[in-house]
């Protein structure tokens, strides 16, 4: 798994009250995904193709713009899934990263105090975000029947769900823009914070996804 930090920004992209194919809202979010080698030195964002190396650690920050369910995941390149958010505990930490997720709340994953650090199997890594305005049953009950797999040791239940889970993946992806905008990211393990300039992520819906995609060496 990897860990790694990098910016971006997704905002609600109609403030009229603009509706996807389903009848829900369109949301935007600000969000943030940065990293810094061994955990230490410059704050660097990653932007697709990027290569990154084991032990870099990463943190994700984002802020709603509106109440809402948000998931994310990251795959590795054996086909591993790891769910970011939401997240009860982190490395024996209790975080609350929980669902529904509050408008204008800045959340920072795993913690202010806290990284994902790149661990040493590498490949091609794999991060979605996910949101909608109301629970996502499917993705919950997919998530948790990977979860099964692992607790009971059952290769062919892990394999199978890990083939649903990358299925529903594979949906298309969100237009990106260039924002003016920046945010602030908290780096409390060394006493920092860094500001970077966000991008923005338009008309994300219940039937759709972002992901970001990096190279882990």
């Amino acid at each position: 798994m990897v860990s790694l930090s990098i910016v971006v920004q997704w905002n609600y992209a109609d403030a009229s009250g603009a509706l996807d194919s389903t009848g829900s809202s369109l949301l935007s979010f600000e969000v943030t995904y940065v990293y810094r080698p061994a955990g230490v030195g410059e704050l660097k964002t990653i932007k697709n193709g990027d290569t990154l190396k084991s032990g870099a650690h990463y943190k994700i920050v984002f802020t709603p713009d509106k109440d809402c369910y948000v998931y994310i995941f990251q795959v590795d390149s054996s086909g591993q899934v790891f769910q970011l958010f939401p997240m009860e505990s982190f490395r024996g930490v209790r975080v609350d990263n929980l669902n529904p997720v509050k408008q204008g709340k800045a959340y920072v994953l795993p913690s202010p105090e806290k990284a994902f650090v790149l661990d040493r199997k590498t490949g091609i890594e794999r991060i979605y975000f996910i949101a909608s305005t109301e629970r996502n049953m499917k993705l919950e009950n997919l998530y948790a029947e990977l979860k099964e797999g692992v607790r009971t040791n059952n290769s062919s239940q892990l394999g199978n769900s890990r083939s649903k889970l990358n299925k529903y993946f594979r949906k298309r992806g969100i237009k990106v823009v260039p924002s003016k905008q920046s945010t602030k990211v908290p780096w409390r393990e060394t006493g920092d914070v860094f500001s970077v300039i966000s991008q923005r992520l338009e008309n994300l819906s219940s039937d759709s996804l972002n992901m970001i995609e990096f190279i882990h060496k």
